[in-house]
């Protein structure tokens, strides 16, 4: 029976109906769990035989209860789903469900494999059936029934199933969907990071360079005037990297930075259309709540949120602006970026002079047209990178290079490495 702690939740009867309707979409196990990892309510699809055969063992019971508590923790301080090998090196997901901002537990499913059975998978399995008093070999064959998940399917099922919990939950997800947004922001804060240190000269040992990348607020404000919010984003975070980097230590300095940012932010979503007076007294409502925070974390997050509000200020004006043809250029590269493309192509579609095209491309967006469809392309290869299994030349091209080595090379001036190290 569910405990105390899940009559806070939605009426039972909805979870139960849910779960059995994820199970039977995915066709995978999946149950609710409390905060010490005991499951107290779960679909009729049953456990892979795997699974089964450990949870035989009370050593095995143990291990697994340990690893759901454990997955619903993390899923909580995430924000999100939670994606995980289990001690039996099956992957699992799981989501966390609250009430009144209180943990209380999640739901977990999968129990499938994301890749072929190799010697090292084996090996662990035959030790885990010695701890568990099992024969190995009875779990390796069990381990060959389990169904196989690719990482699309798993990620999509992963998602789904925080959905399903944040319809669960009794109160509003706000609390996971804030952590989620820091816990994101500063995961692309390191990678900016990672990046200053590495375009710094090795003999460099201190913040001797520029102490504020203006250029690249040229184009973030480029990315704002347009309503480019992805764009905009990516280079907000390598400011807020340079800034971070630059400033170590020094939350004072970081909030001084960004308070000058949000002001430039402003202007630049009034010049993309928004309302001045309702960006006005958004901007001075943020001001007051900046002075307020100390974490270095949540400041960062303040800066993205502060984005996010004036990029909609943007967009809900948007066919006020006086921007339609970079509009329309950006989305017919979008559209045709995979084929060999022109700026004549491109300046032909939208029906002005090239000359005028490439200027917008470097008033508006702070790069010229080459810059900007390589950007698009670079994009389309990482996804294919991380989600397929095409090869590089496959994939080079699939987005418009027909020479691998070429292609190859553009990646790694963007991306500071090969398009294999980038996939490993």
């Amino acid at each position: 029976m569910p405990t105390n702690l899940f009559t806070k939740l939605l009426d039972l009867d909805e979870m139960q109906r849910l779960l059995n309707a994820y199970a039977l979409a995915h066709k995978v196990y999946v149950a609710a769990f409390d905060v010490d990892g005991e499951i107290v309510l779960t679909s009729p699809r049953p456990l892979a035989r795997l699974c089964a055969l450990i949870n035989q063992t009370e050593y095995g019971q143990h291990l697994c209860q340990a690893c759901i508590a454990d997955l619903g923790k993390q899923a909580m301080i995430l924000g999100e789903g939670y994606v995980h090998r289990c001690p039996a090196g099956l992957v699992v997901w799981a989501s966390p469900l609250v009430s009144a901002d209180e943990y209380l537990g999640g739901l977990v499913a999968g129990q499938v494999i994301m890749w072929e059975m190799d010697d090292l998978t084996k090996r662990e399995l035959s030790r885990l059936g010695e701890a568990c008093g099992i024969d190995p070999q009875s779990l390796i064959s069990a381990a060959t029934l389990v169904p196989t998940k690719n990482t699309q399917e798993v990620r999509a099922a992963s998602d789904l199933l925080f959905a399903v919990a944040v319809y669960l939950s009794t109160q509003s997800s706000m609390p996971f969907n804030h952590q989620r947004r820091v816990s994101h922001q500063q995961a692309r804060l390191a990678e900016s990071i990672i990046e200053k240190k590495k375009s710094l000269d090795p003999e460099i040992t201190g913040p001797s360079g520029s102490l504020y990348p203006l250029e690249k607020e040229r184009q973030l404000l480029g990315r704002v005037r347009l309503g480019d919010r992805t764009g905009a984003k990516e280079i907000l975070n390598q400011i807020l990297g340079d800034i971070l980097f630059n400033s170590v230590g020094r939350p004072e300095v970081v909030k001084a930075r960004l308070l000058e940012l949000s002001v430039v932010l402003s202007r630049a979503a009034v010049e993309g259309g928004g309302s001045l007076h309702r960006l006005l007294g958004l901007n001075f409502a943020y001001v007051q709540e900046l002075a307020n925070l100390e974490p270095v974390e949540e400041i960062c997050a303040w800066i993205v949120k502060v984005l996010d509000t004036f990029m909609d200020e943007v967009y809900a004006t948007r066919e006020t602006r006086n921007l339609p043809v970079i509009r329309q250029a950006v989305s017919y590269i979008k559209e045709h970026f995979r084929e060999d493309l022109t700026l004549e192509d491109v300046a032909q579609a939208v029906h002005f002079s090239s000359y005028y095209v490439s200027r917008l491309f470097k008033e508006e967006l702070g790069m010229n047209f080459i810059e900007y469809l390589t950007r698009i392309r670079v994009e389309e290869a990482k996804r294919l990178l991380l989600e397929t299994s095409q090869t590089v030349s496959e994939i080079a091209a699939s987005v418009g290079y027909q020479d691998p080595s070429y292609f190859t090379k553009v990646f790694k001036k963007i991306e500071g490495q090969t398009p294999t190290e980038f996939r490993r």
